[in-house]
């Protein structure tokens, strides 16, 4: 498995090509762009004693099983290379590279609406961005009409059909789609609620989860099963016989584009506390077999500076959960020992991590869902485009756990999320529009969870198996 966690940590830090080439060093120079490394010294820095004491056992613990090899993994054979030893912020670089993963890393949806925005007509771009769709099976909330197709009348891509560029495009890449759910214990045999989870994303070899079980003897006994991510020290999804947990990507809008202004003399830029210069990051990127290349990254106080992006009304800052100090935390940890739903999801709002959907189940038969991971205050603009900050910051802070929204033990006895929209009116507002999936798979779930008044694990994965595409029907 070293191997695996060794590309995820190079691959998050841009130190891919000192480990096969120059093949490398484009990919290396978007990973550098975020600085993860330097970010996750800083979150290391600040961590609590216990959180280092885990971290440092944890690399201590792989570099013990790395050592205790009678030979190098094969794949350093291969690349003629010999493994570097695991680091405590290696840990790190694993969640930040899941970030990468889950989350908008350079502020692209917002850059790609404002480009529309700025030259379609009103009804034409609210056609093209939905902002739901009949689809929709919300557990808060209800389903959306869609908006009529705009007539060749009011808008026609006839009229630029020789002007345009050719489109470039390869086609879509096929989408990951996770999926979670619970019943309460009013609906189960035992009186104990189930919880179902599948965490989808691209296919790899190897995979990117493995089971686990971890069993604690004596005064503090733990009894934990469910699944790991390679390189870091958590048990992601799984339960501890007294409440279980999972996660589905949020979609939620956790990046966005700040539209930087010039300040008066060159090299500044505008904030409300008058022009700063930007920081200037020069990064160095090791090549195996080649000379080491500089990229240059400059920093605002709202993020770095878009170096591949010419935005018709200046340049674009990305501001990112995962770029700020806050946006990484240990706080996981606390799930091995929660003992209640309630307890779970006062955990999940405290947790700093790629926002996601948290659903949780306990043995007295309660459900929940809410958010986990930081939420940013946003004040005074439009999230879904770039704006400029100049005036006043766009994220006011983060909010406080008694904010999020929550769902707990709802009258049904069910909840159920898959990527889609979960939520409506304020608490959509709170999360945001990050690109939700359509409503197909989640509406599909939500169906088959009322076809039944009881519930085993059986028909809980009967239900996982469904292969259907109903929404092509």
């Amino acid at each position: 498995r070293f191997f695996q966690m060794d590309l995820i940590r190079r691959q998050a830090a841009g130190e891919l090509s000192e480990l096969v080439g120059a093949a490398a060093i484009e990919v290396d120079k978007r990973f550098r762009f975020h600085r993860f490394r330097a970010r996750a010294e800083a979150v290391y820095a600040a961590a609590s004693d216990n959180e280092k004491a885990l971290m440092d056992a944890y690399a201590a613990g792989v570099n013990a099983g790395l050592e205790s090899l009678g030979a190098r993994p094969f794949e350093y054979f291969v690349l003629g290379a010999r493994p570097e030893p695991w680091q405590v912020t290696d840990s790190l670089l694993a969640v930040y590279n899941m970030y990468t993963q889950l989350n908008d890393t350079r502020a692209t949806k917002e850059v790609r609406r404002g480009l529309a925005h700025r030259v379609l007509p009103a009804d034409v771009y609210a056609w093209l961005y939905p902002e739901g769709t009949p689809w929709d099976a919300p557990i808060m909330g209800e389903p959306r009409g869609t908006a009529p197709i705009p007539s060749a009348d009011l808008y026609s891509i006839r009229e630029f059909a020789d002007d345009a560029p050719p489109a470039g495009e390869q086609g879509r890449y096929p989408l990951p789609g996770s999926n979670n759910w619970a019943v309460a214990g009013s609906l189960t045999p035992n009186g104990r609620a189930l919880v179902s989870n599948d965490m989808h994303l691209g296919h790899s070899a190897p995979n990117i989860w493995y089971q686990a079980q971890l069993r604690v003897t004596g005064p503090d006994a733990l009894d934990l099963a469910g699944v790991t991510l390679p390189g870091s020290p958590f048990i992601i999804s799984g339960s501890n016989s007294q409440v279980a947990w999972g996660y589905t990507n949020s979609y939620g809008d956790w990046t966005d584009a700040v539209l930087l202004q010039p300040g008066a003399t060159a090299g500044t830029y505008r904030t409300p506390e008058g022009d700063r210069e930007f920081e200037v990051y020069v990064e160095m990127i090791e090549v195996k077999d080649g000379e080491p290349v500089e990229y240059t990254i400059h920093e605002t106080i709202w993020g770095p500076v878009v170096d591949d992006v010419d935005y018709p009304d200046g340049e674009i800052a990305v501001s990112w959960i995962a770029h700020r100090p806050e946006g990484v935390n240990l706080r996981m940890l606390a799930l091995e020992t929660a003992t209640s739903v309630s307890e779970a999801l006062d955990i999940a709002n405290t947790m700093a991590m790629p926002p996601q959907n948290f659903v949780t189940g306990d043995a007295g038969g309660n459900i929940g869902w809410t958010i986990a991971g930081m939420i940013p205050r946003k004040s005074a603009f439009d999230p879904m485009l770039p704006a400029d900050w100049s005036a006043q910051h766009g994220w006011q802070g983060w909010l406080e756990p008694h904010e999020y929204p929550r769902v707990m033990n709802p009258e049904s006895g069910r909840i159920w999320t898959a990527n889609a929209r979960v939520v409506d009116a304020e608490a959509l507002q709170i999360i945001g529009d990050g690109g939700y999936d359509l409503g197909a798979r989640a509406r599909q779930i939500r169906d088959s969870l009322f076809a039944r008044d009881t519930f085993t694990p059986q028909d809980m994965l009967a239900i996982q198996y469904d292969d259907r595409a109903l929404f092509l029907v």
